[in-house]
């Protein structure tokens, strides 16, 4: 409840963002960095939940402030740093930012789903990752609870007894969805629930339409917040069809330069 904004809220904090960036490019931004604090996630083997939540602790950072007063880059290596220890996986500050040095100078390219571009800058210390995390943690204000729509999932799955390719085909859906900031105006349940009725669009699995609809009747949760998270999901695909990640440092670059001229 803490981080949850409005629809209204949200449209506001993200028209300051586009006074230097049109609506596609702030999109791709979100889809940039998910995807980077994913490869460094995927670098130091955790799982996706803590992938998940270093995604967040970055989201929440960024509502209040720019990339300008915090280097993406080294936020999303603090990111992940943090969210290791929360999630009780807990690795060592050198290893993260060792393994982040590796994904941002272009050495680790063509990991399932994004190249890398050689062209980013990151020239910080394993002392630079420790001062900004207490820079996370005081614009957090120490609340590191992050709940996700995962183990939602696997709980609906369980009771409603559907098959494994609708719970794989959901689960890669809810990965996506955090390519988008509907993490800040939905529960988790509401996401996980979009994403098995997106799945089935993806993989009908062995349930009848009347089951599934009668499944959906039952469920306590308004099925308008559903379908606006199902729309949200097709308009972020739709988007992504026009990104393209070698431009993107470049793009980075750009918008805090042009940030830093505006101040």
């Amino acid at each position: 409840q803490r981080f949850l904004l409005t629809r209204f809220e949200l449209a506001e904090i993200e028209k300051m963002h586009m006074t230097q960036l049109t609506a596609n490019e702030l999109a791709y931004l979100k889809i940039y960095f998910t995807n980077l604090i994913a490869l460094v996630g995927k670098r130091l083997h955790v799982r996706q939940e803590i992938i998940a939540t270093a995604t967040v602790y970055f989201k929440r950072f960024y509502i209040n402030n720019t990339f300008y007063d915090i280097d993406p880059y080294l936020m999303t290596t603090t990111c992940m740093y943090l969210a290791c220890k929360v999630e009780e996986c807990p690795h060592n500050i050198k290893q993260v930012w060792n393994e982040s040095k590796i994904v941002f100078s272009g050495k680790f390219i063509k990991f399932g789903f994004v190249d890398v571009s050689s062209e980013i800058r990151f020239p910080y210390d394993v002392p630079d990752v420790a001062e900004c995390e207490s820079y996370l943690l005081e614009e957090m204000k120490f609340y590191l609870v992050v709940y996700h729509p995962y183990q939602v999932l696997i709980d609906i799955h369980e009771q409603a007894n559907m098959p494994k390719a609708s719970l794989q085909a959901a689960w890669s859906i809810i990965n996506d969805s955090f390519k988008t900031d509907m993490v800040f105006v939905y529960p988790p349940h509401v996401i996980a629930i979009a994403a098995l009725f997106l799945s089935r669009v993806v993989d009908q699995g062995n349930q009848s339409d009347v089951e599934a609809q009668q499944w959906y009747a039952d469920l306590n949760v308004d099925v308008t917040d559903v379908l606006q998270v199902v729309n949200e999901l097709l308009a972020v695909y739709e988007v992504w069809t026009g990104y393209v990640d070698e431009k993107m440092p470049d793009m980075v670059s750009r918008y805090i330069a042009d940030i830093a001229a505006s101040c």
